[in-house]
């Protein structure tokens, strides 16, 4: 053990996993730079509007994760195939991947449809349900594109090759920020559609996106090999079922973390607007710390699913917790950000001289601290759970969230916020704890797993 975590092993592990986890970190740092405009753009049009949006996208985010975490599963089996040069099973996964993103989108599109009748059942304000309910109908129409666009990207990852995802991201969320302006504020002729024209500024720029990595995978001289495109319809169960039972409890995984925060939005908007809106800013500061390490899970996910293919378990326990130290290390920086210099990042939501502002900024200001503190206990979580997913360990990581969202942070966050009166930082702190408490379960699950997993059985042929 001693000769594994040497300092040489040490440092060509996080060489080879910065090598591939940069382009993610850039790429996914980029579409949330994408969300944290919009953000800006609809605080500019007031306190409802800017609820309306928490409350949208996170219903929107609650939707689609669970299908998005199903298509996940084309990154950890292409990986595997990958690692072993299986080059049958790297083109059948992402086959399967696309007929999936094809089913998937209708259901995807009348659930979000239909999730608007429940704000008026939780007791959301009526101004906020005014502008939220066209909101989420304008959603929907992106689903396809961006189930397209999620299996090429998991495709593009598993054989190593993120940095084109990180290119097309450079160039798509651009797209989305012009469309987002121009729609929000009837620009350049456009019509003059408020949170609405969100939605529409997705599908434009989802549907670019699809296009231009169908293009790529179909001309690339290197990737004709697999014949990508040939007959992707054809339906292969082995493949197909192994990928929906890899994925399904992702999926559900998610949803359940998700569906918690827009329970969280819910409960916020019970507290009062000021306290909604506070929650976006601190929610849209998260976002961005929590972009970063998704990016550095998925990396995770593929180190290890390479070694997988290719037998190494050294290799791989080495990759799990090098990687931890790297997601410490980057939210250690977002700390000092967020609690050294809040009222610089406030400031480019809100005019933090207006007096009318000021109880709105310093509950932003608390809970921006306290998202910090958050951020460094879901670096651990979150990552190891990238490490279990790679050896295809994804049902138990549902128990753990689980336990950790729901069975500490939900109950715990209503106590605090309507029983103790600890309000909005009370629903914060609450959720902090259940991070904590699953990411001390994952990581002795990894110890344990990673001792006994057979790794020849583990890859699909």
């Amino acid at each position: 053990m001693n000769a594994l975590f040497s300092f040489s092993n040490i440092v060509r592990e996080v060489k080879s996993s910065l090598r591939l986890a940069l382009p993610l970190i850039a790429s996914e740092m980029i579409y949330a730079l994408n969300g944290f405009f919009a953000t800006v753009m609809i605080a500019h049009q007031g306190k409802a509007q800017l609820g309306a949006n928490a409350l949208g996208w996170g219903v929107y985010i609650t939707v689609i994760l669970f299908f998005i975490g199903v298509l996940s599963a084309v990154s950890i089996m292409v990986s595997h195939s990958y690692g072993a040069e299986d080059n049958n099973g790297i083109a059948q996964n992402f086959k399967q991947g696309i007929i999936l993103a094809v089913v998937f989108a209708l259901p995807m599109m009348i659930i979000m449809w239909f999730s608007s009748s429940l704000l008026g059942i939780v007791g959301q304000s009526p101004v906020v349900i005014y502008y939220a309910k066209p909101f989420f109908h304008s959603l929907i129409w992106g689903m396809l594109p961006l189930n397209l666009l999620i299996v090429m990207e998991q495709f593009l990852v598993g054989i190593s090759r993120p940095k084109l995802v990180m290119w097309a991201s450079i160039i798509q969320v651009p797209i989305q920020i012009f469309f987002y302006y121009v729609f929000l504020f009837g620009r350049f002729g456009f019509p003059k559609l408020g949170l609405t024209g969100i939605g529409y500024g997705l599908l434009i720029s989802y549907s670019i996106g699809a296009v231009f990595f169908a293009c790529y995978l179909s001309l690339n001289k290197d990737l004709k090999i697999y014949n990508l495109f040939n007959k992707w319809w054809k339906i292969n169960r082995r493949f197909l079922f192994e990928m929906f039972r890899v994925g399904a409890p992702l999926g559900f995984i998610y949803c359940v973390e998700v569906a918690l925060f827009a329970v969280v939005a819910f409960m916020m908007g019970r507290l009062g607007t000021v306290t909604l809106a506070a929650y976006q800013i601190g929610y849209q500061y998260w976002m961005i710390g929590l972009t970063l390490l998704f990016a550095l899970t998925q990396a995770t996910t593929v180190r290890v699913g390479h070694e997988v293919g290719r037998g190494n378990r050294d290799a791989l326990t080495l990759s799990a917790f090098v990687n931890i130290g790297i997601g410490v290390v980057f939210m250690l920086m977002f700390c000092v950000a967020y609690i050294g210099f809040p009222l610089h990042l406030i400031a480019l939501d809100l005019n933090i001289n207006l007096t009318s502002n000021q109880p709105l900024i310093q509950k932003a200001v608390l809970y921006l601290s306290i998202i910090s503190v958050l951020l460094l206990c879901d670096s651990v979580r979150l990552i190891t759970f990238g490490a279990l997913r790679g050896i295809k360990d994804t049902r138990f990581p549902v128990i753990a969230s689980v336990i950790g969202f729901w069975c500490i942070a939900f109950p715990f966050s209503y106590i605090a916020a309507f029983k103790l009166g600890f309000g909005g930082e009370g629903i914060w702190w609450s959720i902090m704890f259940g991070l904590l408490a699953a990411a001390i379960i994952l990581v002795v699950r990894f110890i344990r797993k990673i001792k006994l997993v057979d790794l020849t059985a583990m890859v699909t042929k």
